[in-house]
């Protein structure tokens, strides 16, 4: 029996919201990682092969955008909502909080990776409720 492999398309990174986890995870490469869980809210996610930072994962999310983000921008949800600005809110909001260098450190190199990349949020309509 023969098998003709289709080439699958290529891997495109994009912010997905898993509304079972109420998180919020980008990806820069589709590469096997590790997770490194930096506090309740922000996870690194690094590449298996040199533990280069490669992703991370916001936990919480909807509730963070309906407690801090949805009042800011308005009751008409954006059509997306650009990765840096929630990660600036959230460093805000956890700034009255004492963070150590290695958190400092990680949410640094998030904020810097999802400016970087450009990274965006478009499913707002279906999380903002």
């Amino acid at each position: 029996m023969k098998f003709d492999l289709v080439a699958s398309k290529e891997y495109e990174p994009a912010a997905i919201y898993y509304e079972d986890s109420d998180s919020l995870e980008y990806l820069r490469a589709s590469v096997p990682a590790i997770y490194r869980r930096i506090d309740t809210a922000l996870t690194l996610v690094l590449s298996m092969e040199d533990r280069s930072l490669i992703g991370f994962k916001l936990k919480g999310f909807k509730n963070f955008y309906n407690r801090n983000l949805k009042n800011r921008l308005g009751a008409d949800c954006p059509q997306f909502i650009e990765l840096v600005d929630v990660l600036q809110e959230l460093t805000r909001t956890l700034g009255q909080q004492v963070f150590e260098e290695k958190q400092l450190n990680a949410y640094k190199s998030a904020l810097e990776m999802a400016a970087e990349d450009k990274v965006h949020v478009s499913d707002f309509p279906r999380i903002a409720s």
